[in-house]
């Protein structure tokens, strides 16, 4: 059994710790206070700084969605309102946000007006081939912004970068295409202007079971993931 004396340091110890805890728990607390308080300082700096980075972005993108409608304004006219509709639904039907369906469709109109094809003609080819661009992206599990060069390359006249797509652009396929939708007579050949149109033929023949892929499977993580952020891109626009 311990003795008082024993007893009496070990009540002692005791005390002395509960007091140096207690001044420990002191300290702790009075820098836990000054930390919180510098914490919500910084915190504010970078809120706010935050909050100009996005305010900065927004406004850049709608800088880029305004010199977007004026150039589908310029290439498809009085027919402008058919891009800007696609446009207004592309987050949701095609993954894209309103300015990169615009730019993707006007990139396309100014080679079909080029050819001299009229404003309406023009804005429903583009927007059907803006469309295309984003159902065989799903269908391929490919990036929509690729396909997108790959189309225009088509209808300028490089059959390789579809071809592993299943769309086949050879000068003799395009000849027998011609001859049977009688765009040319038997001994004539195409001209600039003819062929873009076959080409675009083509490319919807050959990519029938393609098309409506987005659509089929929207609801998909791939697709998902299209439409989200599109959406979001819209809003801070």
């Amino acid at each position: 059994m311990a003795t008082a004396a024993e007893l009496d340091v070990v009540l002692r110890a005791r005390d002395h710790a509960s007091q140096d805890i207690q001044r420990v728990a002191g300290a702790f607390g009075g820098l836990q206070s000054t930390a919180l308080k510098v914490g919500s300082v910084i915190g504010t700096f970078f809120a706010a700084r935050q909050a100009l980075d996005w305010a900065k972005s927004a406004v850049m993108a709608a800088s880029d969605v305004v010199e977007s409608q004026n150039k589908v304004q310029v290439v498809f006219g009085e027919s402008a309102k058919v891009v800007n509709d696609f446009a207004a639904r592309a987050a949701r039907d095609v993954g894209q946000t309103a300015q990169q369906a615009m730019e993707g469709a006007a990139s396309f109109g100014n080679m079909f007006r080029t050819i001299g094809l009229g404003d309406k003609v023009s804005a429903d080819m583009s927007v059907r081939l803006a469309q295309l661009a984003s159902d065989m992206a799903s269908f391929n599990n490919a990036d929509p912004s690729e396909m997108l060069l790959r189309l225009r390359s088509g209808l300028a006249g490089e059959a390789e970068p579809l071809r592993r797509f299943g769309v086949l652009l050879s000068e003799a396929r395009m000849q027998e295409e011609a001859l049977a939708t009688g765009i040319i007579k038997v001994g004539q050949e195409l001209n600039e202007a003819q062929k873009v149109q076959v080409r675009y033929q083509l490319m919807l023949k050959d990519t029938t079971l393609q098309q409506g892929a987005f659509a089929r499977t929207s609801e998909g993580m791939a697709n998902a993931t299209r439409i989200t952020p599109a959406a979001v891109g819209d809003f801070m626009a």
